[in-house]
């Protein structure tokens, strides 16, 4: 009976071993980062502008402004310009001050109306502003153009970049003697507002526009981990 009890340890031993499973392989991969950009002509226009009167009577002053605002709103109407589209509630108060040796003595208000217009169609802001500066606006801010679809455009920025590191990854595979077989990871790099480039567009057959929003670049960056073939 003591005879037995090597061969059963020996059977036992060689069981374990036969039920541990095979090393993982860990697959090789590649990471390549990728690019693209999508130029377009921004059809958006924001406009800012400021109503302000000054003086020493408020209400007059805040009457005179409502009276600018009402018919710039009645305006942007007879144009086709949706309320939805239109701000013109912020209203503002400033005391003014005048320093005569050392004292401080007040010299009337400001009432301030800031108005934000979005145009959906930009060739209609332009007449707005001259409208504007004719009829009682005397600070405009610098308008602020905008492509309606950036998301959009975006989305489409994103996978072209992704296919333009797919591309680059490939050939760099070929090159080494082995392939792709597989995606591990894809990481979008963070991007801020699309850049702004100030490029005149084509002028109209008249030559008459003069008012160019030039182009906008939207760019897109990832990084993409490739999974290769196991090589022998």
């Amino acid at each position: 009976m003591r005879r037995l009890i090597p061969f059963f340890m020996i059977a036992a031993s060689l069981s374990l071993v036969a039920c541990q499973p095979a090393p993982e392989v860990t697959p090789s991969t590649l990471t390549v980062a990728g690019s693209a950009t999508v130029e377009a002509t921004p059809d958006e226009v924001q406009l800012t502008l400021n109503i302000e009167r000054s003086g020493m009577d408020i209400p007059a002053l805040k009457a005179h402004v409502d009276d600018i605002t009402a018919n710039l709103l009645n305006y942007l109407r007879q144009q086709g310009v949706a309320e939805r589209h239109i701000q013109s509630y912020a209203i503002r108060l400033f005391p003014q001050y005048r320093y005569t040796e050392g004292e401080q003595k007040l010299t009337g208000y400001q009432v301030n109306r800031r108005m934000v217009v979005d145009f959906t169609e930009p060739q209609l802001h332009t007449d707005f502003l001259e409208y504007a500066l004719r009829n009682g606006v005397q600070r405009i801010n610098e308008p602020s153009y905008r492509i309606s679809d950036a998301e959009e455009l975006y989305r489409q920025t994103v996978a072209q970049a992704i296919m333009n590191a797919r591309a680059k990854a490939e050939h760099m595979a070929t090159a080494a003697g082995t392939q792709i077989i597989g995606i591990r990871e894809i990481r979008e790099s963070m991007q801020q507002a699309p850049v702004m480039r100030y490029r005149m567009a084509e002028m109209s057959d008249s030559g008459s526009n003069v008012s160019l929003p030039g182009q906008q670049t939207v760019e897109a960056q990832v990084e993409v981990i490739f999974l290769l073939a196991r090589q022998n």
